[in-house]
């Protein structure tokens, strides 16, 4: 949607240029200077059917020229703006029915549908287990519903414990990166026995989200300082702190040593051998979420990992072997 709205702004802005620079021409052949400001003036107001009248074509050619411009200001109206952008606006955000509880048991419930929240949920379907996106942004609910992805629409309140079958669940997942959402899900929760794991970008909030009930913060950004140092003493050791999701699945940070074979790899290659998910690469101070299929591995990246801890030990043998 977004992509679409940009290439037909940009289209339209570099036809009202085009045209506004013929007007121009137009204009000077009939003896009447004007500026491209003007022209461009009069090419919104003729395209628009306002027609102030102001600046008016005198010969055969600008009334032709005239015509053609307000018949393409009425195509682009009605034939590309309200079809392909205002209709499919209007419909995503208020005429689409949005399920706003489910029936499920034994199952993740996922609060947030972020950029990582797929992931999540493709691993969860490919190892079998069931779950339920929670959003409160509607647009955003809308988004996960039409790339196939189960999701309800709730605010976090109260409600929420009946509509997404917390208490049957087997675990809850806050993907917002949002302290004051996390705290809002983990107060609403916090009577309720059950692991919740958040997900958080900047480590020094971790501990408020510890005080509110949370069972494990993943910080995939904060790969520094003591971190790295604990990294470094994992290789050296051979001793992995696997970070467990759920059953056997877990997570880690790992990185890669400057005469690891998986050097020079792509990330698709590296995943097809080890049977593992590389969901971040953090390198140069910036973290990349969920990179591409030909990303390559490059020594130092510091690798964040998903999948079984046997595929996990395979892939650490692997990195530095």
């Amino acid at each position: 949607m977004k992509k679409k709205a940009i290439r037909v702004g940009i289209s339209f802005i570099f036809s009202v240029i085009f045209l506004s620079v013929i007007a121009v021409y137009i204009k000077s052949i009939e003896g009447d200077h004007i500026s491209f400001l003007d022209g461009f003036y009069w090419v919104i107001t003729t395209m628009t059917t306002v027609g102030y009248g102001d600046i008016v074509m005198k010969s055969d050619m600008g009334k032709a020229f005239s015509i053609a411009v307000q018949l393409y200001g009425i195509i682009f109206m009605f034939g590309i703006a309200f079809p392909y952008l205002l209709i499919p606006w209007v419909e995503k955000r208020f005429l689409i029915s949005l399920p706003e509880e489910i029936e499920l048991s034994q199952h993740i419930v996922i609060f947030g549908f972020t950029k990582t929240t797929p992931f999540l949920c493709k691993e969860l379907e490919r190892i079998g287990l069931r779950y339920v996106v929670v959003e409160s942004e509607r647009e955003r609910a809308v988004e996960a519903l039409e790339s196939g992805f189960n999701v309800i629409y709730s605010k976090t309140s109260g409600d929420v414990i009946e509509k997404a079958c917390i208490k049957d669940a087997l675990g809850v997942v806050i993907m917002w990166d949002n302290v004051e959402k996390s705290l809002d899900v983990l107060l609403t929760l916090r009577s309720i026995d059950i692991q919740k794991i958040a997900v958080l970008s900047d480590p020094f909030y971790a501990r408020y989200l510890h005080y509110a009930g949370v069972s494990a913060v993943i910080t995939p950004k904060s790969i520094a300082g003591a971190r790295l140092a604990k990294m470094i003493m994992e290789r050296e050791a051979g001793v992995l702190d696997i970070r467990r999701i759920i059953g056997d699945y877990g997570m880690i940070e790992l990185m890669l040593p400057a005469k690891s074979k998986v050097v020079g790899m792509k990330k698709r290659e590296v995943e097809e051998i080890y049977g593992i998910k590389i969901i971040g690469i953090y390198r140069d101070g910036k973290m990349v979420f969920k990179p591409h299929e030909n990303f390559e591995l490059s020594s130092r990246d510091l690798v964040l990992i998903f999948g079984k801890s046997e595929r996990i030990a395979s892939f650490f043998s692997g990195v530095n072997s």
